[in-house]
Formats: structure tokens, C-alpha cells, sequence
């Protein structure tokens, strides 16, 4: 059997994709999500984390989730906590009812995993805290760039303060995750609930859509659209010549030449 973290790797590598190419994550990085809809966000964020840390913490026992438990290095509520109240001031709390749809079937999927199965919150343990210590450094970068945000405020879910080395630790972590003794079932098993668990981050994204709408179009995707365009004019173009061979004269001439009629001049 192939090791794990490999496998999680190759497994994931087409929808982690598609969540990199989701439209909120583009957005991000041009810097158009505004301060509102960020702070909504992390609402978002702070549902799965709940919802994840509670269950890691009810199952640190557990022989596989031992190995990457790492409550103090990783645990992200309280720096949530900290960024929800920059963004949303100190009510925020009252934004965490009603809970969304796509948070509900986060939620749901992390308490499932708990209830059934604890081994395969290895995978929601893999997508988030390895994204959150990778991609989330440059999110980081690119909210306090664009939002002008004041130093060391806004961004403290993206800061692991008790992670020196963080190449290394995601090493580890890797390292720990190829040391999970589970049957092959169990191990296909996690590969699947880490590409469901990207599939509820990118339903997550796509609940804010509808705040992108009427922003600028990047460069791509004018091009797609001009590329769309052109290729549409291009049919209906081929689709009227097409029509045009239907004119009663045409008609006419492709009948007398099927019988073998010559008009006369």
C-alpha cells in the first residue's frame, strides 16, 4: 500500500486545482475581496474550525490522529476569534446564526467522519491546517497589501506563532501521516473525504459569488470571453451559409441535377 500523505497528494491534486482556480480565490489575490466580505468569511472559517478542533480534541486518543495532533501549534480558533473581531467588531458573534448551507454540510461531513469513522479526520486535519501553513502565507500577504491593514492586525489566523520552521513542520506532518497504520479500505477512504473536503471549501467560496458579481474581469478571463465570442460568431456564420443552400434556386438546380435534367440556355 502506497503511503498516505503521497497518496493524499495525488489524490487531491485535480480539485485543489479547481479550489485555487474558484472565483472567491482569484478574487482574493487581486486584491477585490472587500474588508465586509472577508469579515463574513471568517465566519465561515470559524464554523469548520469549531467544528474540527472539537472533534480532534474528542479523539486525541485515537492511534492515527495521535500522530498529527498538534493542538497548541495548530489550533486556530482563538486567532479567528482575534481576526473576527478586527473585521466585524465585538458583536461578532451574533454573524455565527443562522448557520450557511455549505457551513452546514462542512459541519456535518467533520461530525460524520467523528461519529463513524475518527481516521478520516486525517483528511479534513491534511487540507486545512497543510493549506492554512502554505497558500494561506501569500493570502496573508496579499490581504494586508490590498486592505492596508495595520501591522499584525487582521491576519492572526494566518500566523502559526509556535511554528519556527514551517517547511519543516509541514515535513513532519507529512512524515506522521505516512506513519498511519490503517487497512487499505480505511486508506482509500481518507483520500475520498480529502477531496469532499475540498469540495465543501470551494461550496464555501461559492456562497460569496454573488458580492464578486460586476467586478473588473482579469486579463484571462477576457480573453476566455472574447475566445467564446468568437467562436460563437464563428458558427453562426458556418450555420447561415449553411441555410443560404436552401434558396428555392439552389433547390431548383441540386433537383435537376439529381434526375439528370439539363435547363436549356
Amino acid at each position: 500500500m502506497a503511503l498516505l500523505a503521497v497518496d493524499l497528494k495525488e489524490g487531491t491534486k485535480s480539485v485543489h486545482a479547481e479550489a485555487e482556480r474558484s472565483k472567491f480565490v482569484r478574487y482574493f489575490f487581486k486584491g477585490e475581496i472587500s474588508a465586509a466580505t472577508y469579515g463574513r468569511f471568517l465566519i465561515s472559517l470559524y464554523q469548520v474550525y469549531s467544528a474540527l478542533e472539537k472533534a480532534l480534541d474528542a479523539h486525541k486518543d485515537n492511534a492515527s490522529l495521535q500522530l498529527i495532533y498538534f493542538p497548541v501549534e495548530l489550533s486556530r480558533k482563538a486567532a479567528l476569534e482575534e481576526d473576527l473581531e478586527f473585521f466585524n467588531g465585538p458583536e461578532w458573534r451574533d454573524m455565527l446564526l443562522p448557520v450557511s448551507p455549505a457551513q452546514q454540510a462542512y459541519i456535518d461531513a467533520i461530525e460524520r467522519c467523528a461519529a463513524t469513522k475518527p481516521e478520516l479526520l486525517l483528511a479534513h486535519s491534511y487540507v486545512r491546517y497543510l493549506g492554512d501553513l502554505s497558500g494561506g502565507q501569500i493570502l496573508a500577504k496579499k490581504l494586508q497589501k490590498y486592505n492596508d491593514l495595520p501591522e499584525g492586525k487582521g491576519v492572526a489566523f494566518y500566523h502559526f506563532d509556535l511554528i519556527e520552521d514551517k517547511e519543516g513542520f509541514k515535513d513532519q506532518f507529512r512524515k506522521r501521516l505516512n506513519q498511519v497504520e490503517v487497512d487499505e479500505e480505511t486508506h482509500r477512504q481518507i483520500v475520498e473525504e480529502s477531496c469532499q473536503a475540498f469540495i465543501r471549501n470551494i461550496d464555501i467560496f461559492q456562497e460569496f459569488d454573488h458580492e464578486l458579481v460586476g467586478l473588473p474581469l482579469s486579463k484571462k478571463e477576457q480573453e476566455a470571453l472574447e475566445a467564446q465570442a468568437a467562436t460563437q460568431a464563428e458558427e453562426a456564420a458556418v450555420s447561415s451559409g449553411f441555410l443560404s443552400s436552401f434558396t428555392p434556386t439552389n433547390l431548383m438546380n441540386s433537383l435537376a441535377n439529381a434526375v439528370g435534367f439539363k435547363p436549356t440556355a
